[in-house]
């Protein structure tokens, strides 16, 4: 004699109430998680926009300094108070430099709008005829000053042509060494971190 087979019990549904418990902690628990899934994803865009640009970490007071202006006049660190100043520190016979100058100009270009943002494209040249030959009649918008022989530079401990500086409420915070692609999604991404940051 074959086994006699016993019918398959249909598994219970779970009361009502127990039912829509489950489905809120579920949701409310995925919500949880997605949000802080969003918030590590942003802090992660944020350490690798900053290793992307290859930014060195500093935490020391910036040097305070008064250089003349291509346009006339003059500028100091301290007008620009509680800003994110970018610091250039270039040279007309520095290859490195030029090639990166078009894209400073198209970094800036995104960020000219923002009033917490300044670019400081500081020369090291010996005089202004160069620099004014070099942006010949088309002169950039951003600030272009004169570091007469790159005194200053020096100060700030640059060994070699591009340096940039990040500065933020008078502090250097970031250091970047040589030239760079300054129009690429990754310095915007940090650039903006820094503007956004506490």
């Amino acid at each position: 004699m074959g086994a006699t087979s016993r019918p398959v019990s249909e598994p219970k549904a779970p009361p009502t109430a127990l039912a829509a418990v489950v489905l809120l902690a579920t949701v409310g628990g995925a919500g949880a998680f997605a949000a802080r899934g969003f918030a590590d994803v942003q802090r992660g865009d944020a350490r690798l926009s900053a290793r992307l640009l290859d930014v060195a970490p500093r935490e020391k007071a910036a040097l305070e300094f008064t250089l003349p202006k291509l346009d006339g006049g003059s500028v100091s660190l301290a007008s620009f108070g509680d800003k994110v100043v970018l610091v250039n520190f270039w040279a007309t016979w520095c290859p490195p430099c030029v090639e990166e100058m078009p894209s400073l100009i198209k970094m800036h270009d995104k960020f000219k709008s923002d009033p917490r943002f300044v670019f400081l494209a500081i020369s090291a040249d010996e005089g202004w005829d160069p620099v004014t030959r070099f942006f010949g009649g088309d002169r950039p918008s951003f600030t272009v000053l004169l570091d007469n022989k790159g005194e200053l530079a020096k100060q700030y401990g640059t060994t070699m042509f591009p340096e940039t500086y990040v500065v933020k409420r008078g502090k250097i915070i970031g250091f970047i060494e040589g030239p760079r692609r300054w129009d690429e999604w990754y310095v915007e991404k940090y650039l903006r971190e820094v503007l956004d940051g506490a």
